[in-house]
């Protein structure tokens, strides 16, 4: 059986730059972006963390004295995106399940060609996301793929004035990620009675778990 899940979670300092050094490496590579060595103001909250990057050889100084993905960043983000892919693909299916009707929102997808049809329909009050929760019994990392997500929907960067929000990245945003994690359904609640007795948490998680891959593996 799977682990219970450590409550409330939390992050270290040291976590949090991990994640700073591959959401920075993500980002350069993603925007193909050289940074001058010389950095100005707008680039001058990167310091640290190219250091950082420097001494972990994720990066590297051109001949232009800027800094670039070196071919050791590009395996540690070539790794980094499987184990999103890997992420997404085991998790997605879960973002959206009806606990009373045992029902999958992902079982009605080719009922919604429109995509903002699609969308209104997932916003329905009956979906519970479990998301997390699967990830938990599965003994992988909620903070780790909600970072991920946020990676994905472009939640960190530069602001209108192409200044960095990395006050952000190692500050707020961190709280945010915390609170869904906390705030999420977890695996132990989903326990419940019924006429036939108690039925336990691992076996509605584990069960919910063979549905979803069953539906992901059927679309």
């Amino acid at each position: 059986m799977s682990k219970q899940p450590q409550l409330p979670y939390q992050l270290d300092e040291e976590q949090k730059r991990h994640f700073a050094r591959l959401y920075l490496l993500d980002y350069m590579i993603q925007e193909d972006l050289k940074i001058s060595v010389l950095l100005d103001e707008k680039s001058e909250d990167l310091e640290p963390i190219l250091d950082e990057m420097m001494a972990r050889e994720m990066i590297e100084i051109n001949d232009q004295q800027c800094y670039c993905v070196s071919r050791q960043g590009l395996t540690i983000h070539r790794d980094f995106l499987k184990r999103y892919r890997e992420l997404i693909t085991e998790n997605d299916i879960f973002c959206a399940v009806d606990l009373e009707a045992g029902e999958f929102a992902f079982s009605f997808y080719d009922d919604y060609p429109d995509l903002d049809d699609w969308n209104a329909f997932l916003a329905a009050d009956r979906w519970d996301d479990l998301r997390v929760a699967v990830a938990e019994y599965l003994e992988q990392d909620p903070v780790e793929m909600i970072f991920m997500s946020f990676i994905n929907e472009k939640r960190f960067g530069r602001d209108d004035n192409g200044k960095w929000q990395f006050d952000l990245l190692l500050g707020s945003v961190w709280d945010e990620i915390l609170e869904i994690c906390n705030q999420a359904i977890h695996w132990p609640e989903l326990g419940y009675e019924d006429d036939q007795g108690q039925v336990s948490a691992a076996d509605v998680i584990e069960d919910i778990i063979a549905q979803g891959r069953a539906i992901r593996n059927s679309l």
